[in-house]
This record gives structure tokens, C-alpha cells and sequence, in this order.
């Protein structure tokens, strides 16, 4: 399996799009394998009409619930709670129990021996689901976090494990990667086992600081690293900065797209399942460069 992961170092600078189109592009030449592992907000299902085929749950952590009839009252749990997850219930004088905020409990389990009624036990939660899903490309697996968890490295594990699945059910050796903004554990999962990293930028202070903040990630994995930059004429010295920081880091700068309204509206236009051609603009010339380079680079592309 040859894996291309799409990333950035923050949101908002084109990922997804490039991610969709360029997947459209090589689908022209085979299948392909996707995978949204933007469990918090899944797009590419979205700009790719995905029609889910099967959810699996994924479970989160465990999380203290309190027995109302076993509950006496007493008392003795909240004390030992660090993170003052234990309240008196709202209708205390009728209840007569105690009851957990589920948001601020941390699993710890303190409270579980701390109860001489036995009415507190530890039970695993949902975190979210993992789907397949049928798109008009090809089949995709993509999670969806529950709001509130926190688990969302593990998840984007299991979504890119069901993505390989798919792959060898069906035969598919190629995988496009939608990966989450950022470098923190999402990041890292997305990243890891991949064969090359497309960095999707753009020409600000920002854009430049967080790309090097994933250059360095991706390094510490070996990773090969290419870059696009995005609404390239969005600042000229911004613009020319990041070309001199690539220069300076030895890094390919496949491809610099300027803004183009037409090619922000093709994943709507994918989402509705239109039938068009790509149009004859800068900024499809550039999402074009990109894949030709992807083809010379690792045989993938158009």
C-alpha cells in the first residue's frame, strides 16, 4: 500500500480541497483507498458524497456512574474527587443520592472504593464511530468523535486501520490521506506508516510558522516531506518567504496555486455528484502540477 497523507500545519489553508480534487484526478488512472482522519470534523465524506456502508463503535475511556437506588446519600465519594465531578443530585431531598458530571469525571476510579454501598462502578463509554463508506471515487473509512472526548489519536488509528482493510478487500494499493490541521496526536497518527507527506500551506506568518512546526514533526518519522503552497498571491512577501524557507530546508515546492474561485467550488460541485470537466485555470494548473508530481515521484497521480 503506497499512502499519501495531505496535512497542514493549521486550518483553513486548502487541505481538504486539494485533497479531493487530486484524489479525482488519480482515480482516472485506478482505485484508490480514502481515509478522513479529521475525526473532528470530517469533510472529505462531505466534498466526496460518501454514502456510509457500515459504522463500527469506538470506545472511549471508562467513566464513574453512580447507582441512584443503591446510592445512601453519605456522601464519602465526593471528597476523594480531584476533579470535583461529584454532585448532590438536584432533588436531593427526595433522591437522596449523589450523581457524576460525565464531562468533568476523569476515569480514575477513586470514588469506586471510597463507596461503602458499592454504588459506584466504572463503565466504558462511546467515543465516537468508525465508518465505511462508498464515494464517487472509490470506498473511504472516516470517524466521527463524540463532543467532549479526547481519544481522537486513537481513533484516527482505527480509522486508518479500517482503511487498510478496505484496501486489501478489495485489492486497492493506493491510500489518500485527508489528515487534521495541526501536530498534536491526531497528527501524529495520520502521519505515521505513510510514505509522503503533501504540506498544504499558504503565504502568512502563520501559515509559515505551522509548516515548520510539521516539517520538524514529519522529519522525526523520516518522512519525505512536499510542499504546496496555497493562495500564493494572497502576500508577495509571504509568498516569498515561504519560497526561501523551502530553499533553505531543502524541501520540494511542488506547486504554488493561486486563488481561484472556480477551483474553491469543485468539491461542491463533486458533492452533488455533477458531471464536469476541470477547468482551464491557474488554480486547477497548479492542483494539476501536484499530482504530475505525485505520478513521477511515488507512481501516483494523474
Amino acid at each position: 500500500m503506497r499512502r499519501v497523507v495531505f496535512a497542514s500545519g493549521k486550518g483553513g489553508t486548502g487541505k481538504t480541497t486539494f485533497t479531493a480534487i487530486t484524489a479525482r484526478l488519480a482515480a482516472e488512472d485506478g482505485p484508490l483507498v480514502l481515509a478522513d482522519c479529521d475525526v473532528e470534523a470530517a469533510n472529505l465524506p462531505i466534498a466526496l458524497r460518501a454514502t456510509v456502508t457500515g459504522s463500527e463503535p469506538f470506545a472511549g475511556g471508562s467513566k464513574a456512574v453512580i447507582d441512584a437506588d443503591a446510592c445512601r446519600g453519605c456522601g464519602a465519594c465526593q471528597p476523594v474527587c480531584r476533579f470535583e465531578a461529584i454532585a448532590a443530585d438536584e432533588d436531593f431531598w427526595r433522591t437522596r443520592a449523589f450523581v457524576i458530571d460525565p464531562w468533568a469525571c476523569e476515569g480514575c476510579g477513586a470514588c469506586v472504593p471510597a463507596c461503602p454501598h458499592d454504588a459506584i462502578t466504572m463503565e466504558q463509554s462511546r467515543a465516537g464511530e468508525v465508518h465505511t463508506a462508498e464515494t464517487v471515487i472509490g470506498p473511504m473509512a472516516f470517524g466521527q468523535l463524540v463532543a467532549g472526548e479526547d481519544l481522537s489519536g486513537k481513533l484516527v488509528t482505527e480509522v486508518r486501520t479500517r482503511a487498510d482493510a478496505i484496501g486489501v478487500e478489495h485489492g486497492i494499493d493506493r491510500m489518500w490521506i485527508d489528515g487534521p490541521p495541526g501536530v498534536g496526536c491526531p497528527a501524529i497518527a495520520a502521519l505515521t506508516g505513510t510514505d509522503l507527506v503533501v504540506a498544504v500551506t499558504e503565504p502568512t506568518l502563520s501559515g509559515e510558522h505551522d509548516l515548520m512546526r510539521l516539517v520538524t514533526l514529519a522529519r522525526r518519522f523520516d518522512l519525505p516531506v512536499a510542499v504546496v503552497l496555497n493562495k500564493a498571491d494572497l502576500s508577495a512577501s509571504g509568498a516569498r518567504r515561504i519560497r526561501e524557507r523551502m530553499a533553505a530546508e531543502g524541501l520540494d515546492l511542488v506547486a504554488e496555486v493561486p486563488f481561484d474561485a472556480e477551483l474553491a467550488a469543485l468539491p461542491e460541485r463533486l458533492a452533488r455528484g455533477e458531471e464536469f470537466a476541470f477547468p482551464d485555470t491557474p488554480g486547477m494548473d497548479g492542483v494539476r502540477a501536484t499530482a504530475a508530481w505525485l505520478a513521477e515521484r511515488m507512481g501516483v497521480g494523474s
